[in-house]
């Protein structure tokens, strides 16, 4: 199939937050598919107490031996209260879009997570006790993220802090109509918070569990059955273009 008319005549609901759904929608396009974008999360700054927190721990960097990104998202909000950091910090990031976001800000990252998720980060001899025994790690994130990465670094020997730099909120957005859900040919998820925010902003949640659902791998997908998704397709990571490849793949053999 022509690569440019790959999705020719598809409709694709993209639930990234505005400002991070650009790079899928384009691929889409370039396919000649149809976007709705209905993002699930609003990005937010923190509080101003948490705010003075923040810039309270620009004098304690020095304490700390290790900086971890969770997402872009989180290297792109951590400029904003840390436009430095120090040279001596090991910098390890989780997915190659986060390697990108940290690297466009002239930040060279020591360790890179090769699948994209928390899991394979832990697998890393670099984050091995008692490699990781007494070390001061900082983790950068969204408020509320998992706990698996931080649970198991502590249990490893290493003191953790989190920095929570923006907030996650669920927008105020009217549901999607009837119209618009029978018109899609898949939705596209994120997150398990993404899959729960988008059943919460439904009217009737149920007109989804029939559509193609697209997600960033077994986790989510174990989330969605359990929502009632039928047709549930995980991608091999979380990158716009594993996401594109998965719901190609799957519109073009089920056509």
């Amino acid at each position: 199939m022509n690569q440019s008319t790959l999705l020719s005549g598809k409709t694709i609901l993209i639930t990234r937050p505005l400002g991070r759904e650009g790079h899928l929608r384009d691929i889409i396009e370039q396919a000649d598919g149809h976007i709705i974008h209905y993002p699930v999360f609003k990005i937010r700054a923190p509080s101003d107490l948490e705010i003075k927190q923040l810039l309270n721990l620009r004098t304690q960097l020095h304490k700390f031996s290790m900086a971890i990104f969770i997402s872009p998202t989180a290297v792109e909000q951590s400029q904003i209260y840390f436009p430095a950091l120090p040279e001596h910090l090991s910098i390890v990031s989780i997915g190659s879009k986060t390697t990108e976001a940290l690297e466009l800000h002239n930040i060279k990252v020591d360790i890179e997570a090769p699948e994209h998720n928390t899991e394979s980060l832990l697998q890393s001899s670099h984050l091995q006790a008692p490699k990781i025994q007494g070390q001061r790690i900082l983790i950068f994130r969204g408020n509320g993220g998992r706990a698996l990465l931080g649970d198991t670094l502590v249990r490893r020997g290493a003191q953790v802090r989190y920095v929570e730099t923006y907030k996650r909120k669920m927008p105020s957005l009217p549901p999607l109509t009837e119209q618009q859900i029978e018109s899609l040919d898949a939705v596209t998820i994120s997150s398990n918070e993404g899959l729960e925010n988008l059943i919460t902003l439904m009217e009737d949640p149920s007109l989804l569990i029939d559509i193609p659902l697209i997600v960033p791998g077994n986790r989510v997908a174990s989330f969605a059955r359990q929502h009632g998704f039928k047709i549930i397709v995980a991608a091999d990571n979380a990158t716009d273009k594993a996401a594109f490849a998965a719901l190609s793949d799957y519109l073009s053999t089920s056509a």
